[in-house]
């Protein structure tokens, strides 16, 4: 069987590639650092391209997904401090329920930006004679700040037998007085977190996605946890190979003894692993969005070997990168440490290597009886 990018997919990549080389700047990513609000240009031109809707459920069959990953291994390549991730896989779980037209339309034009709460919290729908009120705390939510609104999952009790039954997926609005954020440190300071508090906010109707509980709300943060998992591997594939080839140019360029560093044959041996580990990493997130865009049986298990070990290469290749440059790869002038951390936020994003590694453990082990 032959895999391989059509003309199309190619075109789009060069298109993001090109964008944000113009627009996404290491000198964009730093001021970004200094001022951490979300850039309404780039939410404008994510938006004027088409972008962020590019996932599309066809019955049962998820098309956009070669697209999404290619995206995210551009935006990656940036170090794109935007919530590109969050609104590509939001959007897609809107699009689920059909009550959410305008909000989708807006997102879709660039007009809003919307995020995701990853991270299953405690929050609680209590019974109001209006509906439902929703107290508790949400953890670690990028861009929360500069988001209009926040997906995330809520227990409604009665509405299932478990928790996991009870879990209903609702957009919050931002702007309601019943949130408060509180800005977190960060090791990566390219993707600003917050915790949000949610006290007595009361829930509309027409903020609930797909019905209440049931195991509705569930799934759905499931399927949008997967997605999420990929797009972030494919982040990881980005950041790791430009970390790569910065890294090889300016080995090109320093010199030691009088002779360029990049003929040394330790370095030489360093680079052909790097480049071996970005290549496998590439490979592996190639197949699991085939996996998932064709409905094949393994494609949670392609998901999880794609996040575990684009995780574990893209610490290895931008820990190395750091190495490779010397001293003043551990400078704050140097860029290459942006992608370390970058890389390594995002490695424990939507579960680590360990977590990942016990799935695909356990599906092994069952097979064997």
């Amino acid at each position: 069987m032959f895999f391989g990018f059509n003309e199309e997919e190619k075109m789009v990549q060069r298109s993001v590639r090109d964008m944000l080389e113009a627009e996404c700047t290491t000198e964009d990513v730093r001021a970004f650092m200094d001022n951490p609000v979300a850039s309404e240009k780039m939410k404008n031109l994510f938006g004027q391209q088409g972008l962020l809707g590019i996932l599309e459920a066809d019955g049962d069959v998820l098309t956009g997904v070669t697209y999404s990953i290619l995206i995210a291994q551009e935006a990656g390549r940036a170090l794109l401090p935007y919530p590109l991730l969050e609104n590509i896989v939001g959007l897609h779980v809107l699009k689920t329920c059909k009550q959410h037209g305008s909000l989708i339309d807006d997102v879709e034009a660039g007009k809003k930006m919307i995020t995701m709460a990853w991270r299953p919290e405690s929050i609680i729908a209590t019974k109001t004679e209006a509906g439902y009120a929703l107290s508790g705390n949400l953890r670690e939510v990028p861009f929360a700040q500069d988001a209009d609104h926040i997906l995330a999952a809520v227990r409604v009790a009665g509405k299932g037998n478990t928790p996991h039954e009870e879990e209903t997926l609702v957009v919050l609005d931002r702007s309601n007085e019943a949130l408060s954020m509180n800005k977190l440190s960060s090791f990566d300071e390219t993707y600003p977190i917050y915790d949000v508090t949610v006290n007595n906010y009361p829930l509309k109707e027409t903020e609930i996605v797909k019905g209440l509980g049931m195991g509705t709300g569930h799934q759905l943060m499931e399927k949008a946890q997967q997605l999420g998992a990929l797009l972030i591997a494919s982040e990881m594939v980005g950041t790791a190979e430009q970390a790569l080839y910065d890294t090889v140019e300016y080995t090109k360029e320093r010199k030691q003894f009088g002779v360029v560093i990049a003929k040394f044959q330790a370095l030489k041996h360093m680079a052909a692993d790097m480049y071996l580990l970005v290549e496998s990493a590439k490979s592996a997130v190639e197949y699991a969005a085939w996996a998932l865009q064709t409905g094949e049986e393994e494609a949670e298990l392609a998901v999880s070997i794609a996040k575990s070990y684009a995780s574990t290469a893209a610490k290895k290749v931008t820990s190395d990168a750091i190495q490779m440059q010397g001293g003043i790869g551990f400078t704050w002038e140097s860029d290459i440490h942006l992608f370390f951390k970058r890389a390594s936020r995002s490695a424990f994003l939507l579960g680590g290597a360990y977590e990942h590694n016990e799935k695909i453990a356990k599906v092994a082990i069952d097979q064997m009886f």
